[in-house]
């Protein structure tokens, strides 16, 4: 039993010190220069798309970028996807994108499939997300009914440190994640 206490103290310290960081980095994020924010911003995107990993992707799940939370804007990497065409053997294939689409007052999420950044409505909260259905009034594709694995998934991600990482793979045959890194 002692053992189970000195885990959840462990715990707690460990939340409270993220807690702290987060809270330390909104700030400076908060006050950065909106010079200094764009460049950087544009400098992530950069690097992303011209990354192999982001090229040889085929099905992506991306966040759309609030600036009122200080997110690294993904305007230009959505676009990219978006826009261009892929060639794949004889004909050209579009990339597929996944974004977040809050359902309930719990944060419930479900990563829906759009074409276009039109597909885009605004929430209560003036973030960007996909309406449930299409403009034919067809149900969008959740990325959990796919039998196709995701090749990336780009996350917001706040006072992200490399060591704590976990990386997980969704195996769609078994529709569970399973742990491949750390």
């Amino acid at each position: 039993m002692a053992t189970i206490s000195s885990n959840d103290s462990n715990l707690d310290a460990i939340f409270e010190q993220k807690r702290l960081l987060r809270s330390k980095v909104r700030k400076q994020l908060k006050a950065m220069n909106p010079t200094e924010r764009s460049q950087q911003d544009a400098a992530i995107q950069n690097n992303v798309l011209e990354s192999l990993w982001f090229k040889s992707s085929e099905r992506l799940c991306a966040y759309i970028s609030c600036s009122a939370l200080r997110e690294v804007d993904t305007s230009k990497i959505l676009s990219d996807i978006l826009c261009n065409l892929e060639k794949e053997g004889g004909g050209l294939v579009r990339k597929k994108l996944y974004v977040p689409r809050v359902e309930d007052k719990n944060s419930y999420m479900r990563m829906l499939n759009i074409s276009t950044t039109e597909d885009l409505i605004a929430n209560s909260m003036s973030i960007l997300e996909p309406s449930p259905v299409d403009c034919d009034g067809n149900q969008r594709e959740d990325v959990m009914d796919s039998n196709s694995p995701v090749d990336l998934i780009l996350l917001p991600g706040n006072s992200v440190i490399a060591l704590c990482q976990l990386y997980y793979v969704y195996d769609p045959s078994t529709r569970k994640k399973a742990t491949v890194g750390h």
